[in-house]
């Protein structure tokens, strides 16, 4: 018969594995090329355009001394579906060009504004856009003639990075691999807290006070990843929003919820009697976590305004990764930190059996 080392504890070994995976991955990778601004912001279809733009973490010297026609630098100003292509790139450094348009033409009767995407593409960094970087003005021809739009060069081809990186989103810079380690610790909570739930729903039927230190070690976990949770979601609000904290709907419900906890955990050591306490304790954790799933997730999608991706109206995440790149590293890691998570509640409840068996032997 084959046997394979530690096959009983097979799910924290691959947890660990997963934490590993995701911490490495997760601050190690590149943050992919993409558009800082586009200057001017404003400008008139009627004359030659000439735009500065700033990009971040891009190679364009490197890019200009090699030969390749596949790494050639193109630019476009987007309308619609349509793409009006320059007709020179100058490159002024790794993060910076110039880029120079004849006239878009346009077919018009009356004078109007419209906004355009700004594209660039090359064979090394791929395709990245900054949506409506530019205000566009079109006016009618000054003798009376209509304008037909001309599609100047062929749209981009969307090459793809040739490279693995985390997708760029202006503010967030390299925060972003944060998701990776933010976001996990409230999915760990979550999941703790939901057995811990189970548990005590069980424990009232069975009377038994296994199930009741399963509960309780449970909860305890699921209130440390959320205060870790609170910790790194802090950490990345001063550096987005300037702030740690702010009168926000999803981090009020979560502060909210981190304290119904910490009352349980208060609720369990104010009373001695100990089937007394397991039965209170059970009743308040069964009532808790509805409470809490209202305040982390359904009240903040309720919200008519949030900062917080995902919540009120705001967008998630998934909207900007367009590569799939994140998740390949933050679902690994949602699912590496539950695993931890569970491991360190069975510690905790081995803990708690050998201090009750003490207490047992010298009462």
């Amino acid at each position: 018969m084959i046997t394979f080392p530690f096959s009983k504890n097979w799910w924290k070994y691959l947890g660990a594995l997963l934490v590993i995976y995701s911490i490495a991955i997760g601050t190690m990778t590149k943050v992919g090329p993409g558009i800082v601004s586009v200057a001017p912001a404003h400008i008139d279809g009627r004359y030659d355009i000439a735009v500065k733009v700033e990009t971040y973490n891009t190679s364009f010297t490197r890019l200009e001394q090699d030969d390749k026609r596949e790494n050639q630098i193109v630019s476009w100003i987007k309308l619609d579906n349509r793409f009006h292509r320059a007709y020179m790139e100058r490159v002024v450094d790794d993060n910076h060009l110039e880029c120079y348009f004849r006239p878009i033409d346009l077919k018009t009767d009356s004078p109007f504004s419209k906004a355009a995407t700004f594209v660039i593409e090359d064979g090394y960094h791929g395709i990245f856009v900054a949506p409506d970087a530019l205000s566009v003005d079109f006016t009618p021809d000054p003798r009376n003639r209509l304008r037909e739009f001309l599609n100047q060069g062929e749209p981009p081809n969307s090459r793809r990075l040739s490279y693995f990186s985390f997708p760029y989103r202006n503010i967030l810079l390299e925060t972003i691999r944060n998701l990776n380690f933010h976001v996990p610790m409230w999915f760990a909570m979550i999941s703790m807290l939901l057995l811990s739930f189970g548990f005590s729903i069980v424990y009232l039927k069975t009377k038994n006070a296994e199930h009741d230190m399963w509960a309780n070690g449970f909860a305890k976990v699921g209130l440390l990843f959320g205060i870790m949770g609170i910790a790194t979601g802090m950490f990345w609000a001063n550096y987005t929003w300037g702030t740690p904290w702010t009168n926000d709907p999803k981090l009020n419900g979560a502060a909210v919820a981190v304290l119904m906890y910490i009352a349980y955990q208060i609720l369990r050591s104010s009373i001695e009697d100990e089937n007394l306490v397991s039965r209170i304790s059970a009743v308040y954790n069964i009532f808790a976590f509805p409470i809490f799933i209202v305040l982390i997730i359904v009240l903040p999608r309720l919200a008519d305004f949030s900062l917080h991706p995902g919540a009120g109206d705001s967008v998630g995440f998934n909207t900007y990764d367009l590569d799939n790149n994140l998740r390949k590293v933050f679902y690994p890691a949602v699912l590496g930190w539950i695993l931890v998570a569970g491991w360190i509640s069975q510690l905790t409840v081995r803990v708690d059996k050998l201090i009750k068996q003490d207490e047992e032997w010298y009462p």
